[in-house]
């Protein structure tokens, strides 16, 4: 599975836009196993796509990583993240659900938003680049 991380959205876009340090930092993950991201960053990144040429590039690009989906428990704890921390530090659902996923797996969150992630506690969270 993961190297040691999972892969947020910023990471990925950057790679995709073609950004020096994104693409090396990916080319050093992925020579040591298959990287690994979030169904949600999977979605985020899908979002992005205007239309169907550019969809189909971001599939292929999301086919070369192993994409980790939450179990149920990782939904209640997110919702639990989510609760306590929406309104005081204004975190979203999606990095609630990535942050619960990481951390039930003892794997850190590599990301340029290193803010979006730094409250939850027990995360380990990596600014890659």
């Amino acid at each position: 599975m993961a190297n040691s991380g999972i892969l947020d959205s910023s990471v990925l876009i950057d790679c995709l836009r073609g950004r020096i340090a994104g693409v090396s930092f990916l080319a050093s993950v992925a020579s040591a196993g298959i990287p690994a991201t979030h169904v949600i960053v999977a979605a985020e990144i899908l979002t992005g796509a205007r239309d169907k040429r550019e969809q189909e590039l971001i599939d292929s690009f999301l086919a070369g990583f192993a994409i980790i989906s939450p179990t149920e428990l990782d939904g209640l704890a997110a919702l639990d993240m989510y609760r306590s921390y929406h309104l005081s530090h204004g975190v979203d659902w999606p990095d609630c659900q990535i942050a619960a996923t990481a951390i039930r797996l003892g794997l850190e969150v590599l990301t340029l938003n290193v803010k979006h992630f730094a409250i939850f506690p027990g995360l380990r969270v990596v600014r890659p680049y």
